[in-house]
């Protein structure tokens, strides 16, 4: 019997990470369903409807999936000359009403990453100026795709030579803008590619020129730092993160702290010590935090706080 209360108590206390856990792992499988279809042996077409378009990072050309991730398309789209409007117009509105929330309970990738933070390792973390250099690399990826992407759009609907032209030198680079900065092209399809590759050939041809050696060595570092800084690619790199935290203060859907229950970090600062992203919630307004858009909603703030002094907020709620 004191067993059980006992289990039941650390139930409790890990409610939000337990539902948080179920919620990715779902999510992971019903994204990628061509997982389950090959395991059961059944006919899941219908959700491809559902899982086309999706508010997270996640590659066209992923081959467990038959949806692709909503920047993907959109900057796809414009690289085309096609100005997609009606999808700027979604990805903001679910931004707006969710935040980041996809990024922290939804995302394959996210999920791969915490997967790999749940090896037990000692959890590190860079100095508060070395983390404020790294987060600026996301919002550089950003631009980059964006001047790759807006020529091509532009040169497309003025100049087909030219078009035509830029598009070759280019080379991958116009065919797939995100895909070199993406690390779930590099997961479901460049490095499957790269195995099945060698088990038919017996040769690692991917290696042939440096351009694919540094791709391979710079997303492998990734996923090991991944053991020891949680999040690392989250946090650092991905481009739907760089967009989608210049947006994140606007979002109706936020965390605050109630200012007489929370006691500050001299006599607690649990929040802070427990953030995966390294976000200085006792800096940020009680009204709310973001961390200046970093903050993903995996709420290990709320579920560890002892004075239960943080909210989750809905608008003026």
């Amino acid at each position: 019997m004191f067993y059980l209360k006992l289990l039941n108590i650390k139930l409790k206390d890990h409610s939000i990470t337990i539902t948080r856990r179920v919620i990715q792992i779902l999510a992971f499988l019903l994204i990628n369903y061509i997982i389950l279809e090959f395991i059961f042996s059944i006919n899941l077409l219908s959700l491809e409807g559902i899982f086309k378009i999706l508010p997270i990072l996640n590659s066209p050309r992923n081959p467990l999936s038959r949806g692709t991730g909503i920047l993907e398309i959109i900057f796809y789209s414009i690289a085309e000359g096609v100005f997609p409007s009606f999808l700027i117009g979604i990805f903001f509105i679910v931004l707006l009403f969710t935040n980041r929330f996809f990024c922290g309970w939804v995302c394959p990738i996210g999920t791969i990453q915490d997967l790999l933070t749940a090896i037990p390792t000692k959890k590190r973390r860079f100095k508060a100026e070395t983390h404020n250099s790294l987060l600026k690399i996301k919002y550089v990826i950003v631009i980059i795709i964006i001047i790759i992407a807006f020529p091509l759009g532009v040169a497309k609907n003025t100049s087909v030579y030219f078009y035509l032209d830029l598009k070759s030198q280019l080379g991958l680079l116009a065919e797939k803008p995100v895909g070199f900065f993406s690390l779930s092209e590099f997961i479901f399809v460049y490095f499957p590619n790269m195995i099945r590759e060698f088990l038919l050939t017996g040769n690692l041809l991917f290696f042939s020129d440096l351009g694919s050696f540094f791709i391979f060595a710079f997303y492998i570092s990734i996923v090991a730092l991944s053991l020891w800084y949680p999040r690392f690619y989250c946090r650092y790199f991905c481009p739907f993160a760089g967009v989608a935290s210049a947006i994140s203060d606007y979002s109706f859907l936020k965390l605050a702290r109630n200012p007489v229950k929370c006691v500050g970090r001299a006599e607690c600062g649990i929040c802070e010590k427990v953030c995966p992203k390294q976000i200085r919630i006792l800096d940020e307004p009680f009204e709310f935090y973001t961390g200046k858009g970093e903050c993903n909603f995996c709420m290990k703030c709320k579920e560890q706080c002892p004075y239960n002094a943080i909210v989750v907020k809905f608008g003026n709620v």
